[in-house]
């Protein structure tokens, strides 16, 4: 299974664009990632609740999918499984690094909003880290 990025449509109304599959090459079989499975039907529920249609990048409202997203684009996403699982998760380690640093300005800032937001990201790539599992063994 090889990491990749598809548009999901639901009820033709909803598009998420770049939603991290793993993908199968020999038959095509494709599945969600298992820890982003739960954030795409919350993100789904969320715009059925406020009925609001068309397409939203899934990379720009969740930080792991970003994190991904990055890594897809680098090529490395290619490396042995367990090595991956190790990239990955320095990767999200850097990227909470950077996110702490955007919180520390915003708090200077006094922007309350802004901080929210990045509490929201900082507490889902956190709790990721710490399972460490990318991969679920089958």
């Amino acid at each position: 299974m090889t990491l990749s990025f598809r548009m999901l449509v639901f009820e033709n109304m909803y598009q998420i664009d770049l939603v991290p599959i793993l993908e199968c090459e020999d038959c095509s079989y494709y599945e969600l990632i298992p820890s982003i499975k739960q954030d795409v039907t919350r993100l789904l529920a969320e715009l059925k609740e406020q009925r609001r249609e068309g397409r939203v990048v899934f990379t720009s409202v969740n930080e792991l999918a970003s994190v991904l997203y990055d890594i897809y684009k680098s090529g490395q996403e290619l490396l042995e499984v367990s090595s991956f699982n190790t990239f990955l998760v320095e990767k999200c380690e850097e990227r909470i690094n950077l996110l702490l640093d955007l919180y520390g300005y915003a708090s200077r800032a006094g922007d309350a909003d802004w901080m929210e937001e990045i509490s929201f990201r900082l507490s889902a790539l956190s709790s990721f880290v710490k399972k460490r599992q990318f991969l679920e063994t089958k």
